[in-house]
């Protein structure tokens, strides 16, 4: 069994996507601002909560994507030449400074 069963207690279709509903530990004061942030947005602690570790996956996803790309350019480092010729190009469309 996954994790993802074993955490869930029940599992039921909501309209347009299935679920699993599963139940959290969380401190006091954390909980206390998800629900005033929720209200404020005006989203369900369900939405509340899945935006947020959406948000979170999301953030660990560019965190590899930057792993990543730091090693192929450490493998791989450009020259000076193609430096300078990148940096041109970024800056030629760029209106001269008053």
């Amino acid at each position: 069994m996954t994790p993802i069963q074993l955490a869930a207690t029940e599992r039921y279709d909501s309209g347009m996507k299935s679920v699993a509903k599963v139940a959290v530990s969380l401190p006091v004061a954390t909980l206390r601002s998800l629900e005033r942030a929720r209200a404020r947005l005006h989203k369900t602690r369900s939405a509340a909560v899945t935006e947020a570790i959406e948000h979170w996956l999301g953030s660990a996803e560019v965190g590899e994507d930057d792993r990543r790309y730091v090693e192929g350019y450490l493998r791989c480092p450009e020259t000076s030449r193609e430096s300078a010729v990148i940096a041109a190009a970024a800056v030629a469309s760029w209106e001269p400074w008053e």
